[in-house]
């Protein structure tokens, strides 16, 4: 099977001309206007060797791979509204994204850091610290002690840079909305390799080889899993929903997880495949109808997601509409970014089919990326049991509108 989007897989010098590119751009446009639409004047990002911020991978150009004992990146706004970026570190590699503002003749890092902050005077100092978002509470224990010592005067000026964080995180430039597509073409390139005749041989390969084998797959590419994916099977005549750990047979449909790490920014998808029996050419009637309510579930999430609506206020919309036209279904959509599950507005959850708190009350905002998740269920009569039908395709809000940022899956691939 040729797939063409492999050769978009750039070399690593490459990617990391590119990842500093994407990284300037949003430095100099994103986080000044995060910085004065979630009103903070200053932003303080810390690091340790080994015990790292989440936040601080995505401010790091590609020569930077770690704190190397302690970093201390500092964001502020001079008077003129102007956004200022310095880092309390030697490395002289963090030049020209920050100024390096430390002088090792006026004292340690901590008093470089006191120093600056004297300078600027703000009202309003971000940490790291969220009740909600893990990738938003990166700010250590030991390192809230030490700022609430050093800056002792400014403690009352401490707030949670959460909002912030969650735009920083969530809101892709154009420069990275351009090339989501091709991350996420690419992803699926690989699912439907997965899920062939190429892979999977019935009554021999089990779910776990074809784990193993994506995985594989994935690393001798140079790429990373964004999560560990899982294979399971769906099959006629068995109470239970997913079947991990079993030798796939003709009749079977094969259930995909999956997703990339790549150029900084992960996807997360879900295929399926039908196994056909000897003497069949395509997937049983019952199940094309499944698969094409599932298509129908999906054109009523892309209706319903829409900028400024909360998560909660989509997922309530969506499910009345699908109640409405008696589908089964489930929603549990998801931000993705530089994390498989990124911190935004959620759509549900998969354990929780209802309104989500602070995650679901945040509103969908223009130019995020969503892995759209969820599930449908159907009586077939071939197999006469319901079945369900899991899907997830990532897309992008832009424009106002849902965009599919790689090929839909409009079928079962046939294996």
């Amino acid at each position: 099977m040729k797939n063409e989007s492999l050769s978009l897989i750039m070399p690593l010098k490459k990617r990391e001309e590119v990842g500093n590119r994407w990284l300037f751009h949003r430095l100099n446009t994103l986080l000044p206007t995060l910085m004065k639409k979630h009103e903070l004047d200053m932003w303080i990002v810390t690091g340790r060797e080994y015990h790292e911020d989440p936040v601080l991978k995505t401010l790091y150009p590609a020569a930077i791979d770690s704190s190397r004992r302690l970093t201390i990146l500092v964001f502020w706004l001079d008077e003129a509204g102007q956004l200022k970026r310095g880092a309390i570190h030697p490395n002289p590699s963090f030049e020209p994204f920050y100024e390096r503002i430390w002088n090792r003749a006026e004292g340690d890092q901590w008093e470089c850091l006191k120093n600056t902050v004297e300078m600027c005077e703000p009202e309003r100092i971000g940490l790291n610290v969220s009740h909600s978002f893990a990738a938003g509470d990166g700010l250590s224990h030991t390192h809230y002690e030490h700022l609430q010592m050093v800056l002792s005067e400014y403690r009352d000026r401490f707030v949670s840079a959460q909002p912030l964080i969650v735009d920083w995180l969530s809101v892709r430039s154009g420069k990275e909305m351009m090339a989501y597509p091709a991350i996420a073409e690419l992803t699926r390139g690989i699912a439907e390799e997965a899920l062939s005749a190429r892979v999977i041989h019935p009554g021999i390969t089990t779910t776990e080889d074809v784990v193993d084998w994506i995985r594989q797959r994935v690393l001798d590419l140079g790429l990373q899993t964004s999560f560990y994916p899982t294979v399971d099977l769906q099959r006629k005549g068995s109470g239970m929903d997913r079947i991990e750990g079993e030798i796939i047979r003709h009749g079977d449909i094969v259930h995909l997880d999956f997703g990339i790490l790549y150029l900084g920014l992960a996807t997360d998808t879900q295929q399926l495949a039908y196994v056909l029996k000897p003497g069949e050419t395509e997937a049983p009637e019952g199940l094309q109808s499944a698969f094409f309510t599932a298509l129908r579930m999906e054109d009523i999430l892309s209706l319903h997601m829409k900028e400024g609506k909360t998560g909660n206020e989509v997922f309530r919309s969506a499910m009345a509409a699908a109640n409405k036209e008696q589908i089964d279904a489930m929603i549990y959509c998801h931000p993705i970014g530089p994390h498989c599950h990124e911190a935004g507005a959620l759509i549900g959850l998969y354990d929780q089919q209802g309104d989500v708190p602070v995650k679901g009350d945040l509103p969908l905002t223009a130019n995020t990326c969503y892995a759209m998740e969820f599930n449908i269920r159907q009586f077939v009569p071939e197999w006469g049991q319901e079945v369900p039908i899991y899907l997830e395709e990532p897309v992008a809000l832009l424009d106002g509108k849902v965009e599919y940022m790689a090929k839909r899956q409009m079928g079962f691939y046939l294996i």
